[in-house]
């Protein structure tokens, strides 16, 4: 394997310039103050450090947080039973079903936003007052991403031992413990991944927040996205590390609670 390490080469050097690079440039903006993009007479500063004292900021990530962890639930359990009917199903089309579930991700998903807000503002639907709200933001995250919650757990399942759910059978045990005891543990890698991958864009989106709750629901997207349209770049530099590092952070506990039940199973 050492002779085909110079492969990746290249993408090394893609990694510096595309990811490393740019957090640094991020990180010494953070400690300056200057005028848009104009760093003629940029100064060092930590007044972006001082605005972290906003409420507004605190208030923003706790919303981000709250719709994202909801989007999860909510995927979890409309997720899990699609992507387990389509697995232990005799269905001789499983493939068609995917496709009806991936289809609407080929369209612009800008457009899918406005198309729910065209139908939140209709004379039925306009009466409950929905645009403007968390609930409605979230449920337009949810069938934003809920793919991405189906498809992984359906991965995992597919690929998982059937003969192992028959001795269960076999041995007398009930359905619902089997899948308890076996199918359910067995299947948690899909679903943690599909935790992340759904937590991580509807924690860090702005477009959705922006469009379906047209001002009033104000994510973290949203407050970076404002500070760079006034041209705050150092402010916005500083908003943009704090985020990586919070959803850093929330994936580096999640796996380690992950692997903590894991060594806890094996012995």
């Amino acid at each position: 394997m050492k002779r085909f390490k110079a492969l990746a080469i290249p993408y090394f050097v893609w990694l510096v310039f595309l990811v490393v690079l740019p957090i640094i440039v991020m990180l010494v903006l953070t400690f300056m103050s200057s005028n848009g993009m104009d760093f003629s007479s940029a100064q060092a500063s930590l007044d972006a450090y001082a605005r972290l004292a906003d409420p507004s900021i605190l208030k923003a990530i706790w919303n981000s947080l709250v719709v994202a962890f909801w989007t999860v639930i909510i995927c979890i359990a409309l997720g899990y039973p699609t992507a387990y009917f389509i697995s232990f199903s005799n269905l001789k089309n499983k493939m068609l079903f995917l496709l009806l579930l991936i289809l609407p991700m080929w369209s612009n998903s800008m457009l899918r936003i406005v198309s729910w807000l065209r139908l939140f503002s209709m004379d039925g639907l306009a009466a409950l007052n929905l645009i403007g709200t968390n609930p409605a933001v979230i449920f337009v995250t949810v069938t934003t991403y809920l793919p991405f919650m189906i498809f992984p757990i359906y991965t995992v399942l597919e690929k998982m031992d059937r003969s192992l759910m028959e001795a269960s059978k076999d041995l007398g045990v009930p359905a619902w413990k089997t899948f308890l005891k076996v199918t359910l543990p067995l299947s948690m890698s899909g679903v943690s991944s599909g935790i992340i991958m759904v937590f991580l864009p509807a924690a860090t989106g702005f477009a959705i927040s922006q469009t379906i709750g047209q001002g009033k629901v104000r994510l973290i997207g949203n407050l970076i996205q404002s500070v760079f349209e006034k041209n705050n770049y150092n402010f916005g530099a500083l908003l943009s590390i704090l985020l990586s590092i919070i959803i850093i952070a929330i994936v580096v506990v999640f796996e380690f609670l992950q692997h903590g039940k894991k060594e806890r199973k094996e012995k």
